[in-house]
């Protein structure tokens, strides 16, 4: 009797292993397909480069306007604090009311 059983159970066992494997297999290639096709491709990395550069080119003109106007801002403190000699107070306007 044990030899009839494994004879029956034999092809079954046989059947499920194979099956598995089949699931198994299928399974890591959808997955291997869902991973490369959301993964970035060539020219997504060349549009990508480029911008990073155009960013990079911004940022060096922003640079120097920033260095340009803290430079006049230094030229209109001097004139500001050296002053003109040559210049009189302003005088006061006169009040309307003691007119």
């Amino acid at each position: 009797m044990p030899a009839d059983i494994v004879e029956l159970i034999a092809p079954v066992i046989a059947l499920f292993g194979v099956g598995s494997f089949v699931l198994i297999a299928m399974k890591m290639r959808y997955s291997h397909l869902r991973d490369t096709k959301h993964a970035p491709g060539r020219e997504d990395l060349d549009r990508l480069a480029q911008a990073v550069e155009l960013l990079h080119d911004d940022v060096r003109v922003m640079r120097d306007e920033i260095v340009e106007l803290g430079e006049r801002v230094d030229f209109a403190e001097r004139v500001l604090a050296h002053g003109r000699p040559d210049d009189e107070p302003p005088r006061p306007l006169p009040n309307p009311r003691e007119a």
